[in-house]
């Protein structure tokens, strides 16, 4: 069977901020998924500080890289920025357009405000990844950051982005949505 390619298309938290490229999310989740007997390669398309629009502007990068799969994961620094909730839903319902043209399938990663959001802004906010998922029907994850927790020793020194022990039960947690999602593509 040939091999899958699979862009991993986000923030920091697909990059990898503050870690050694081995401990990134694509990174442990590549291996992972190889462990569990999947043929495939992750490509970290992931910047640091990107916000979904950012995302949105260097679409065209990652689709002409001809993956054969993707995950989106975009909105933390949305959140962190107070971003417009309606505008963020543009944006990446945008992303998922463009996916789809190209005849990407595509997963989609949602974030859930952290403690420190205002309540207002963080009900607003709520509401985006779940509904997206829903109009494209489209393979979802709620939350990118579940079993966490905000427990200090899974973050870095800035409490916001995961260490490599955080990013392991990110994996963990997340692994089955991409096994299904794998088998699909390999069906």
């Amino acid at each position: 069977m040939a091999r899958i390619t699979l862009a991993a298309f986000g923030d920091s938290l697909t990059e990898g901020y503050g870690l050694p490229a081995y401990s990134s999310f694509p990174a442990q989740l590549e291996r992972k998924l190889l462990e569990e007997g999947c043929n495939l390669e992750i490509a970290n398309y992931g910047i640091s500080g990107e916000t979904s629009a950012d995302g949105l502007s260097r679409l065209a990068d990652v689709i002409e890289s001809k993956p054969d799969a993707g995950y989106i994961e975009f909105g933390a620094n949305d959140c962190f920025q107070l971003v417009d909730p309606e505008q963020i839903k543009l944006n990446i319902m945008a992303i998922i357009e463009a996916f789809q043209e190209a005849h990407i399938p595509v997963i989609l990663l949602g974030f859930m405000p952290m403690n420190f959001t205002p309540q207002s802004y963080a009900l607003s906010f709520n509401s985006i990844f779940p509904d997206i998922a829903q109009k494209y029907n489209i393979p979802f994850y709620a939350n990118f950051m579940e079993g966490l927790d905000e427990k200090p020793e899974y973050y870095q020194t800035d409490g916001v982005h995961p260490n490599t022990e955080g990013i392991s039960i990110i994996v963990e947690n997340i692994f089955p949505l991409f096994k299904t999602f794998y088998n699909e593509l390999t069906a």
